[in-house]
């Protein structure tokens, strides 16, 4: 190539190379914004994602502060123009850094007085300066080069977060009115599944709060436990329950697709009953529970409980004793029969509880009584004080339920009771006109025969109860049936419910006996909880979680850190006045953040009035210090004014919560005096003014 060819060539590179890097000048700029851009959104997404899992449990989902979010009270709305560089209406890059360093410095340390945590790791919290900076993109709503006056923020990113935590709480449970939507007075919510929801339990749809009140159930339980696989359930009855519905036992969801009477337990009548009958006998009377209804032919038998002597066992028994004491005879006759659990015993003797006592026992006054005879039957009732007449308490009932089973001679020391429950060794007691003092018990004895009518043989604890026989208490022809007569061996048959299981993606669970049935679709609700109001809302609405808001009286106040004191509380010495004072000069003072204003600001010599206003949303205090420093000139201790080395004459340490107003009065000679917040950082805010008194 000659030498003409290669100039022109390197001509041309060097001419591209040109336009090339002057296009690059021109693009970089854009890319390097759209990358700062870019990377703004990435640390607002992170930001919002630990804000909603960390701060809205006090500040509100989105950070409209603790009483608008539903949250703590005391936690300040964090959504404000303020905390974004706006003043006046106007961004200002200065008042972004000073918000955005404040924010920072407050996640890290908390505020020492405060329910405000630390929240660096640095100072034992949980979150690295990586994710604080996150929060802070999110709470500040962008930076310089963003769009630092657009409305909401970040705010919206973090309202998704909590959503999406909530909805998965609930399941994604949704409104499923019968009418096509919830009213803003109904409080019985159809929801598409209930099994995640619990009483007492906070909800949210849309902006509405409410509260559960009652997750009804069918009034039925499981009479026998179920595994995974059967698809029929013995229920204890059937009222409640229809066909097509959707209940929930335990967390599984399961729709009723029959129901029958049929459910044979291989339970019977052991002996006839009469139509009018209402103890009747059966061969398996620890199988039932109260409540369970069964169908003896076309007749439906409610169970009110076994028939219980009212007697306890007194000690624990094996299995070959056939020596055992229970608390009393009272209610068991010699040949009877009793039960303890499913085990039959037949009673061959009784040897009946006694009392060992001292007679004639003082009274409360320390009076004497007479020992006098007392006849079989007599009471045997507790010594108790009789109540102020001016308490407001109930008076305590003296009665053991106990009875002499025999004539008590004046003289004689020994008492055969009824039982031994409710008397103690060491008490007194009062039969008839006397006075008595139990010095020593002993429980009923029972020589029985174990396992009788084919029963097992058992070991049984102390307390277990005593039955008389396989005799259950019941309700006739419930339901709207007749009672009707039967034979011995009638079956007795339960209601069973057929079901179709994995209803609503729910998983498949064993469930015990007992379990109850709940409508797996119906919750009660209170409406407009939580400074919320009651709405109309469409089906197809999420129904979701709202984290129970924290309790004020259990919040810790967080102490001192990154060298805060926490503000004192004031003395009962140093409270302000409930009122202003007749005669007394008024000047308000308004409080925001972060300023103070006196209104006026001179004033002449006499008594003062302050009403202090805390118009911002952190918590205040009030501090009057006489000097002729300049307002920004006062000595400092880390991140307050340092008191101690000022004369503060006046004003309240106690926190002024946001909204809040009150009086403190003083007489205040002539000069210059300082006004400012001296909650830690707030003096170095700007919270300060001047004040003047004027002489004659």
């Amino acid at each position: 190539m000659d030498t003409g060819k290669q100039i022109n060539a390197m001509v041309v590179v060097l001419l591209l190379t040109v336009i090339a890097v002057g296009f690059y000048a021109l693009f970089d700029p854009f890319r390097a914004g759209k990358a700062e851009d870019d990377q703004l959104v990435k640390s607002a997404e992170r930001g919002a994602n630990s804000f909603a899992l960390n701060c809205r449990i006090c500040h509100g989902d989105r950070g409209q502060g603790g009483v608008a979010g539903g949250r703590l009270p005391a936690a300040v709305a964090l959504d404000r123009p303020g905390l974004r560089g706006i003043e006046n209406g106007s961004f200002s890059t200065a008042a972004f850094n000073e918000d955005f360093l404040m924010i920072m410095n407050t996640i890290t340390c908390g505020r020492a007085g405060t329910a405000m945590p630390t929240w660096g790791r640095v100072h034992g919290g949980t979150l690295s300066q990586e994710q604080i900076r996150q929060v802070a993109v999110v709470i500040t709503g962008g930076d310089v080069g963003a769009d630092p006056l657009r409305e909401g923020g970040f705010w919206d990113e973090a309202q998704d977060h909590a959503d999406e935590l909530d909805a998965e709480t609930t399941l994604h449970s949704t409104l499923q009115m019968p009418g096509g939507a919830l009213n803003s007075t109904e409080i019985e919510l159809t929801v598409s599944n209930a099994a995640p929801m619990a009483e007492d339990q906070y909800l949210r749809i849309d902006e509405e709060r409410m509260q559960i009140v009652e997750i009804p159930s069918t009034g039925q339980r499981l009479v026998r436990s179920v595994g995974r696989v059967p698809d029929e359930f013995y229920v204890s009855g059937a009222a409640g329950i229809a066909i097509g519905e959707i209940i929930r036992i335990d967390s599984e969801l399961l729709e009723v697709t029959g129901l029958r009477a049929d459910g044979d337990l291989s339970i019977a009548l052991d002996t006839s009953v009469g139509s009018s009958d209402v103890v009747i006998s059966v061969d398996n009377p620890a199988f039932f529970t109260a409540g369970d209804v069964v169908h003896a032919g076309s007749e439906q038998i409610e169970i009110e409980g076994a028939v219980d002597t009212g007697q306890v066992l007194a000690i624990a028994t094996g299995r070959a004793q056939t020596t055992i004491s229970v608390s009393g005879s009272a209610g068991i006759e010699v040949g009877a029969r009793i039960r303890m659990g499913e085990e039959l015993l037949e009673v061959l003797s009784i040897e009946p509880a006694t009392a060992t006592l001292e007679r004639g026992a003082d009274d409360l006054d320390g009076n004497g009584t007479n020992a006098a005879a007392h006849t079989s039957g007599a009471q045997i009732l507790k010594l108790v004080e009789e109540p102020d007449e001016d308490a407001d308490v109930e008076p305590e009932d003296p009665d053991t339920g106990q009875t002499l089973l025999e004539t008590l001679s004046a003289d004689a020391t020994t008492a055969v009771v009824s039982g031994t429950t409710g008397i103690s060794a060491g008490e007194t007691y009062q039969i008839g006109s006397e006075l008595v003092r139990v010095t020593d018990t002993q429980p009923a004895v029972l020589r029985v025969e174990r396992g009788v009518g084919g029963t097992e043989r058992a070991a049984h604890s102390r307390r277990v109860a005593i039955f008389d026989d396989n005799f259950l208490s019941v309700e006739r022809g419930v339901l709207g049936t007749a009672a009707t007569a039967h034979d011995a061996g009638t079956d007795l048959l339960f209601d069973v419910i057929e079901v179709e299981r994995e209803v609503l993606g729910t998983k498949v669970e064993d469930h015990t006996k007992n379990a109850e049935l709940f409508l797996g679709s119906v919750i009660i609700v209170e409406r407009g909880v939580l400074n919320s109001e009651p709405a109309e809302h469409e089906n197809g609405t999420l129904v979701m979680d709202f984290p129970a808001p924290l309790d004020p009286d259990t919040v810790i106040t967080t102490g001192p850190t990154c060298g805060q004191n926490p503000p004192l509380i004031a003395d009962a010495t140093e409270g302000p006045s409930a009122t202003p004072r007749e005669g007394a000069t008024q000047v308000r003072i308004l409080l925001t953040e972060w300023g103070a204003l006196a209104d006026p600001s001179s004033v002449p010599e006499g008594p003062v009035d302050f009403t202090v206003v805390n118009d911002g949303a952190v918590v205040h205090n009030f501090r009057i210090v006489a000097t002729d420093l300049a307002p920004d000139a006062l000595p400092v201790d880390g991140p307050v004014m340092d008191e101690s080395r000022v004369d503060v004459v006046g004003g309240f340490t106690g926190a002024l919560v946001g909204g809040d107003e009150r009086f403190v009065s003083a007489d205040l000679p002539p000069g210059n005096y300082v006004l400012l917040c001296n909650v830690p950082t707030h003096y170095s805010l700007g919270m300060v003014t001047s004040f003047e008194v004027t002489g004659p």
